[in-house]
């Protein structure tokens, strides 16, 4: 027992003397020499735009983003501009954009691109016209083709109009069909 005692702790030393066993001067050479990225931060004219919300898992094929013109107002039309952003392998791309109730599209609503380049910033622009006033979304769904396989990612563009109607507060007391609840005092019970 104590002879196993023993091998523990020459074994737990060891492991921890093995932790900061680089030289200091060897650990400074070790880390990777940074170039500041404002170059590429400058250059990305995509920067001000939204990311759309996309459905699924991360890593898609596509980048989506968008910027709408000025804050959608009801009954007037906003033109929405939307960024696509391919990785590499894709090869061609669809976009087609939808809507739903309350809100109307006008515009090409499918964008096709034919020979698509990695990181490349493709542009498309639409409208939308606000019917009422509430919470919205616009659906684009971006079709990409690889070497032989197509794969469709669904994006949501959403966006409010107007002021929303405040939340229902929850209110004690029930409708006229319910039976009341009557609150009692706590009781403490020991077992």
């Amino acid at each position: 027992m104590n002879h196993m005692r023993t091998w523990s702790v020459v074994l737990v030393a060891a492991l921890t003397a093995a932790c900061g066993a680089e030289p200091e001067e060897a650990a400074i050479d070790a880390a990777p020499a940074t170039q500041p990225a404002v170059s590429a931060v400058a250059e990305d004219s995509t920067e001000r735009m939204a990311r759309a919300v996309g459905a699924g898992k991360p890593g898609a094929a596509v980048d989506l983003k968008y910027e709408f013109a000025s804050k959608p107002e009801l009954g007037v039309p906003v033109e929405v501009e939307v960024a696509l952003i391919p990785t590499s392998g894709v090869e061609s791309m669809t976009l087609t954009v939808s809507g739903m109730e309350g809100i109307t599209l006008a515009g090409e609503l499918q964008y096709d691109v034919s020979q698509a380049r990695a990181g490349e910033v493709y542009r498309h622009t639409f409208s939308v016209l606000p019917e009422q006033a509430g919470v919205y979304y616009v659906t684009a769904v971006v079709t990409t083709t690889f070497s032989s396989a197509t794969l469709a990612r669904t994006f949501s563009i959403p966006f409010v109009v107007g002021s929303p109607p405040p939340a229902a507060k929850a209110t004690a007391e029930g409708a006229a069909d319910e039976e009341a609840v009557e609150s009692l005092p706590a009781q403490e019970s020991s077992r």
